[in-house]
């Protein structure tokens, strides 16, 4: 089986997926723990930095942002899988057919050269 090369597109894709899944988890992770950390309220930090800059503009916790980013992240790499799969598929039978096309042409000049010449 032929290695394939990744286009620097394919590659920033896949990585800007993944840099959004990997901080939607860890936002997930945060908002698990600030809600079960053995601490007083005052004390938790999670809960103090979750209400200092996420409540105040956008209503929702660590907990939905995390979700929504992996959600993106996921989104992103599913849709650029299925891009570049089928840009792939695209190219390798375009490859076959020209193989076909240049084995039935080699054999019609073979064909063409065994023909005896008429005396």
């Amino acid at each position: 089986m032929k290695k394939k090369i990744l286009s620097r597109k394919e590659i920033t894709w896949y990585v800007i997926a993944g840099i959004l899944a990997f901080v939607g988890l860890v936002f997930v992770v945060f908002g698990i723990v600030g809600d079960h950390l053995p601490v007083l309220s005052s004390d938790n930090w999670v809960l103090i930095s979750e209400n200092a800059w996420l409540k105040n503009w956008s209503g929702m916790g660590y907990r939905y942002w995390g979700l929504i980013l992996l959600a993106a992240g996921t989104a992103i790499a599913v849709t650029s899988l299925a891009f570049f799969a089928r840009n792939g598929d695209r190219d390798s039978e375009r490859a076959a057919r020209r193989a076909q096309r240049l084995a039935l042409e080699s054999e019609d000049v073979k064909e063409a050269v065994e023909v005896p010449a008429e005396k």
